[in-house]
């Protein structure tokens, strides 16, 4: 499979200039680690320590009906070449930063029950700390984003034009520190202790 990840589809992210003292104007793309679960790991190699930042993924098809909704789209405009994409990558949370995410954003819960209650009357008196309920899994699929359609490998590839980015003016920028304990405090992040945060989920 191929296809692109849009980084700036992750949430919070942004594209800065000014970070780096060598080159004032390269641009750099941010993204914010938590509410992104984004897990930073340190470990040795050749006497060197080395960082990671991992990001979990997982990649599922796309229903039939989508793709034929897309190659009806493209039959429309008179494209019977193009591709259709056959899968999707998506940001894939942990349980526990589910669970925690819940539990800060009461909204967010609330919001997920209207929405699904139509279909299934039950999930107004499930609880989200309990992964095999609907309301859990419904949570879990409204935060999880995509990133990225794959296709499969084509014979002949085409190449696309990006249109120039505008890029922001970032502020004094400092290199992130992960916890000594390598723990996440989700209750202490930016946005939990506010009933009008605009996290985007």
């Amino acid at each position: 499979y191929n296809g692109n990840v849009d980084l700036l589809s992750l949430n919070g992210a942004k594209v800065l200039v000014g970070i780096d003292e060598k080159n004032v104007k390269r641009p750099y793309v941010c993204i914010p680690l938590d509410v992104n679960e984004i897990r930073i790991e340190t470990y040795q190699k050749d006497n060197v320590n080395r960082q990671v930042a991992k990001l979990r993924v997982h990649i599922e098809p796309f229903k039939d009906s989508y793709k034929n909704k897309i190659r009806q789209s493209n039959i429309e405009r008179g494209d019977t070449e193009k591709s259709v994409p056959t899968h999707e990558m998506q940001i894939s949370f942990s349980t526990e930063y589910v669970k925690a995410v819940a539990k800060a954003f009461p909204k967010l819960v609330e919001q997920v029950k209207e929405y699904s209650k139509e279909k299934d009357p039950d999930i107004v008196n499930q609880d989200f700390n309990d992964e095999n309920s609907h309301l859990f899994k419904a949570i879990r699929t409204r935060m999880n984003k995509r990133i990225a359609s794959l296709y499969q490998p084509q014979t002949a590839t085409q190449q696309q034009t990006y249109p120039q980015q505008v890029y922001g003016a970032a502020g004094n920028a400092t290199a992130y520190v992960p916890p000594a304990d390598g723990g996440n405090d989700y209750s202490s992040m930016p946005g939990y202790d506010d009933p009008n945060s605009d996290l985007p989920f």
